[in-house]
């Protein structure tokens, strides 16, 4: 005679927990400040732009310049580069406009962005930015100077196009000039870099910062 069966136990269901979704990112770039740079017959507009983003890159990032007069009245208008701005990155991005901008007073910007990326690529940090005064620049008017210090990074191929930017402010915060300048990378995580910069008057501080292709 067969035994007796058993019933089988029911399975205790297992309670699995809901995800919780991702807090949505600020996927916006602000323009943090602007200021213009001239001596002679050329002017340097610049912005320092921030991604406000904390898990997306802001790739393709292009600056739109329109430089006025002292007296308000419009002049040249050009685009920078294009940039990419890691999550919360800081960059001050500067053109380069002779003739058409000639003795600008200012600048207005706006800012177009190619797209976000989750899979941003290489970004840099940059230390011991210092300013070196040039023609003109010593007696503390218009001038042409050199703005020094280091650049870190990594995931940087040796030989890989870098575009380096400069923005100097004067005592009391605003802009009074920057510089733009193209480089290769040499290869390592450090490297030291100078940017010809105009200025309007000596500059109390001044930034660096960089961008490559992603």
């Amino acid at each position: 005679m067969p035994a007796p069966t058993s019933p089988s136990a029911t399975p205790t269901p297992v309670a699995t927990p809901t995800p919780t979704p991702a807090p949505a990112d600020t996927e916006t770039v602000t323009v943090v400040a602007t200021g213009v740079g001239t001596w002679q017959l050329a002017t340097i507009p610049v912005a320092v732009l921030h991604n406000d983003a904390a898990r997306h890159g802001a790739e393709e990032v292009v600056v739109h310049y329109s430089t006025r007069s002292p007296s308000g009245r419009p002049l040249g208008k050009l685009d920078s580069q294009a940039v990419n701005l890691a999550p919360g990155e800081t960059l001050p991005v500067a053109g380069d406009c002779t003739d058409a901008c000639n003795s600008a007073g200012s600048v207005g910007v706006t800012v177009t962005i190619g797209l976000w990326t989750a899979t941003y690529g290489a970004s840099f940090t940059a230390a011991g930015a210092a300013y070196r005064c040039g023609a003109g620049a010593c007696g503390g008017g218009h001038g042409q100077g050199y703005v020094t210090g280091t650049l870190t990074t990594s995931g940087v191929r040796q030989g890989a196009a870098v575009a380096t930017f400069a923005a100097c402010s004067g005592p009391a915060g605003a802009i009074v000039g920057g510089g733009v300048a193209q480089t290769q990378w040499q290869g390592g995580s450090t490297a030291p870099v100078e940017v010809p910069v105009l200025v309007n008057r000596a500059p109390a501080t001044c930034r660096l910062g960089a961008s490559t292709g992603w």
